[in-house]
């Protein structure tokens, strides 16, 4: 309803999910050193990918929402009334650029014509 509407427009959201990127990304290299180095924890973790079914299909989940993440781009910005030549930089860094272009696409892209109606 109204909350999830309002959430999903608000322009921090992108900032805010590129910062828990970027933690998560910092973490993987200097948290926890009581476990070993990265290349340690690195290896072990390719062997439990190698014999975990979860872990593995997560991987592939990862892999088929970057296949269709250019249809979700391309989808949402068609229902902002965006024409398929507008904010082609964006479109392409949503598209191409693994989460990071799709937490800019979240911060830049244009309001919902609805959204934008009721302010009015």
């Amino acid at each position: 309803g109204e909350l999830q509407a309002k959430v999903s427009e608000w322009r921090p959201l992108g900032g805010f999910l590129s910062a828990v990127g970027t933690a998560s990304i910092v973490w993987s290299f200097v948290g926890r050193p009581e476990f070993g180095e990265f290349t340690e924890r690195y290896n072990s973790f390719i062997d439990l990918l190698s014999i975990d079914r979860v872990g593995s299909s997560f991987i592939v989940d990862l892999a088929i929402f970057a296949i269709f993440q250019s249809w979700f781009v391309d989808d949402d910005l068609q229902r902002r009334g965006v024409t398929d030549g507008e904010l082609m930089g964006l479109r392409n860094v949503a598209k191409y650029v693994p989460f990071f272009g799709l937490a800019a696409y979240i911060t830049l892209r244009p309001e919902l014509p609805s959204r934008n109606s009721e302010l009015k």
